[in-house]
């Protein structure tokens, strides 16, 4: 008899259980930073390329000064998949930087995020913090 209810009551139990609806997660309390402003790909001499952007003004108070860009360089595999070929942290707010393509027949996505540390130290949490990426394609 209590196979017999476990059987028709347990999956019942499951399924209220696992219908509970969770408030969504908008984003993470404390400081941000903003995404890159202007970002553009322009193709140069032989297989480079030169990203240009812009830092934008309303940095938080509460962030280190001057800021780091993170750039990552993605190979195009499909259309579903891209893989990290480089990646790299410039210091001092740069604004622009050369690359050197490993195959200009192939398509690549630049993204370029801003890095930058609290000055607040939470022992129990990162002080690093990325922006959104912005990304730009390279295409033949």
């Amino acid at each position: 008899m209590k196979k017999i209810i476990y059987i028709c009551y347990l999956p019942l139990i499951f399924l209220f259980t696992g219908c509970k609806k969770e408030a969504v997660i908008e984003s993470k309390a404390g400081v941000s930073l903003p995404v890159v402003t202007n970002l553009k790909l322009q193709k140069t001499t032989g297989n480079e390329v030169k990203l240009t952007w812009g830092i934008p003004s309303s940095i938080s108070d509460q962030i280190v000064q001057p800021l780091s860009v993170f750039i990552e360089v993605s190979e195009v595999i499909s259309v579903t998949k891209t893989v990290s070929v480089f990646s790299t942290t410039l210091a001092n707010a740069a604004t622009e930087f050369v690359y050197q393509l490993p195959d200009a027949a192939k398509t690549y996505h630049l993204t370029v995020k801003l890095l930058g540390n609290t000055k607040v130290v939470d022992k129990n949490y990162s002080s690093r913090i990325y922006s959104l990426g912005q990304t730009v394609v390279y295409t033949k």
